[in-house]
């Protein structure tokens, strides 16, 4: 065995060459420690493998188009003519990362849950589809709350008539999706507008559906938010072109009826107020030209405006399929099982080593002060 190492500031090369050195007789003497931690390893590895369950992963591709044109000015224009203001337009409210963000936010993910899907002809939601892959309702089943154990999630239930209990499940399920991470949204690269969403569970049909009705709730909600502002708008001025075809109606009706009074009048007063019946009639017609014209430009406008999801692939059946394999369990655990072995006897030798120089340098102390 070498000389406790003297306390020194540095240590050289033959030093570290010389503790490895010691190191590995160490290991050699103690070998069959070795063999026998890298087996309860490999044995632990080869368990886990056996009892893991396969996930499915669905992956889904998507590029975003969202052209901001000089059509914004057009609207504001059309809309300003009849004393409406556009405001302040989210334009940029989901740009960028922020749609990603969008796609993990909890609003989305739990409409994606909660929406209705069909599965082997039987109408269903994807939480309850959820909540069989995992075995929720076991453990369900086990609690001292009866609100708990009766928990259920009848399809098509408004959102806002969930219980107390409802709600925290849910949160609770939005959470491990997040977490875990079950699901995951990016893009490819900050240069392209092409994004992938990323959906893994134990079951291949809960992974594909989630991934299709979140871009779909997303696309919904993303195109309402973005095209918000100028759709009101436009329902506004539709309005108003409704409230002057109705002027011009009274006011064709009004001219007729005032004819039918007056048809062989001598006197010219007599056909004062038809004139100006005729006049409110031209007046309100042609307004109301003008408006239909504003309205289909403003509606070109919106539908130009309109940002455009469009899916490239989707995720088709049979899925990426991952799980741990026999033969991986057994080199795996078998590596971490040894190498564990192994550090831990190079951590008693350098804690044997230390403690020899901590003794040796109290024994010098010692003499020093006699």
């Amino acid at each position: 065995m070498m000389e406790p190492i003297k306390k020194k500031d540095e240590i050289s090369l033959m030093e570290i060459y010389l503790h490895l050195k010691e190191i590995y007789k160490l290991i050699l003497k103690r070998k069959y420690w070795v063999i026998a931690v890298a087996f309860v390893g490999a044995s632990i590895g080869l368990v886990a493998a056996l009892l893991s369950k396969p996930t499915y992963t669905a992956t889904l591709s998507f590029a975003m188009q969202d052209s901001q044109s000089n059509s914004m000015s057009n609207i504001a224009s059309i809309a300003s003519q009849f004393g409406v203001s556009l405001g302040g337009a989210p334009s940029g409210a989901f740009g960028g990362d922020n749609l990603y963000q969008l796609l993990t936010s909890q609003r989305l993910i739990e409409k994606t849950l909660l929406c209705p899907i069909q599965i082997n002809g039987k109408a269903n939601n994807l939480i309850n589809l959820y909540i069989d892959t995992y075995h929720l309702r076991k453990a369900w089943a086990k609690s001292k709350k009866p609100e708990i154990r009766a928990l259920q999630f009848p399809l098509n239930q408004q959102r806002a008539t969930f219980t107390r209990a409802q709600d925290s499940i849910l949160q609770t399920i939005y959470a491990t999706i997040i977490k875990k991470p079950m699901l995951t949204a990016k893009a490819r690269s900050t240069k392209l507008s092409i994004g992938d969403i990323t959906f893994i569970s134990e079951n291949e049909v809960l992974s594909q559906l989630f991934v299709e009705n979140l871009i779909s709730e997303a696309t919904s909600f993303y195109v309402e938010a973005k095209t918000k502002v100028a759709r009101q708008n436009y329902e506004t001025l539709k309005h108003q072109a409704d409230s002057v075809k109705t002027i011009y109606d009274n006011a064709v009706a009004a001219r007729a009826s005032m004819a039918d009074n007056v048809p062989n009048a001598v006197r010219q007063s007599a056909g004062v107020s038809v004139i100006r019946k005729a006049t409110d009639m031209q007046i309100a017609a042609s307004t109301y030209m003008a408006m239909k014209q504003n309205l289909e430009a403003l509606k070109m406008s919106i539908d130009q405006d309109t940002p455009l999801v469009q899916i490239i692939d989707k995720p088709t059946l049979p899925l990426l399929k991952h799980k741990l394999g026999k033969l991986k369990g057994l080199v795996l655990g078998g590596f971490i099982g040894g190498f564990l072995a192994v550090l831990a006897f190079s951590f008693g030798y350098f804690y044997e080593k230390l403690k020899k120089n901590l003794l040796l340098e109290l024994k010098e102390r010692d003499k020093v002060n006699l």
